[in-house]
This record gives C-alpha cells, structure tokens and sequence, in this order.
C-alpha cells in the first residue's frame, strides 16, 4: 500500500452507499456539515465492505480519540440513532466527518462554530455488529 493510501480515509462500499444518500440529504436540507461529508466520501479510498480493516472507523465502530490531551470515547452512529445516549454521535456532526474513516495514528481536522480549527488523533477502534444493519435499515428511506 501506497503512503498515499495510507493517509487517505477508507471507507467500505456499504457505508459508501449509506453516506453518499446522507451526504444529499445534508445539502438539500443545507445542514453545515453537508459539503465536508462530500468532500470526504470524494477523498476517500472505496473498498469492498471485508477488505476495511477492523481498526478502520466505520459506522457503528466505537472510537478513542485524543482532542487537546483529553481523551473522548464514541460510537459513530447515524443520525437517527443518536437519541439521548450521549455516547453515540452523528456521522452528520463536524467531529463525525473527521472521524469517519481514519485507524489509530491518524488525525482529522474540523472547524468548530465559532471558526476555530481542531484536531484529534484516533487513539483505538472497535466494531459493533450492528453497523451493516444500521446502514441497511438507512438505505430503505
């Protein structure tokens, strides 16, 4: 593999599927996130759904990161998942598009509201068998 497509994020067909109609629905309703989803999902390396390393964040992968030395810990979720748990977070939220894609090591960049630049550092990654699922039940609306 490639040092290029080692800092690229990788993304698996199924979630491709998922989010490339999310992404529309985004910017259709004008959500701020919208245009970075896209540009992620055009940025990205798209592979067949068993050839993602499981380290690789995906939806429904439970992720450590690192922002600013404090150490933050969620599930990447669908909108419609997210509820009250405040442990599952949005894929349509600026830290979930930094997130989507990345394995330990790797950074990802977001502006928060006010304009200010972040970054994190994916710290580990865990599968939920719920992900395909999830993505399945999405792709019927």
């Amino acid at each position: 593999m490639s040092s290029l497509s080692q800092t690229m994020p990788i993304i698996g067909a199924t979630d491709f599927h998922t989010l490339s109609r999310l992404t529309l629905v985004a910017l259709t309703n004008d959500f701020d996130v919208g245009p970075d989803l896209s540009e992620k999902l055009e940025n990205s390396w798209v592979l067949a759904d068993e050839q993602v390393s499981l380290d690789t964040v995906c939806l429904g992968s439970t992720v450590s990161y690192d922002v600013e030395g404090q150490q933050r810990q969620v599930t990447l979720v669908l909108p419609n998942e997210v509820l009250a748990d405040a442990g599952r977070l949005s894929v349509l939220t600026p830290v979930g598009v930094a997130l989507l894609g990345l394995k330990p090591g790797q950074r990802g960049e977001w502006n928060s509201r006010d304009g200010h630049r972040h970054q994190l550092t994916v710290v580990r990654v865990g599968r939920a068998g719920e992900r395909r699922a999830a993505a399945e039940a999405f792709s019927h609306l």
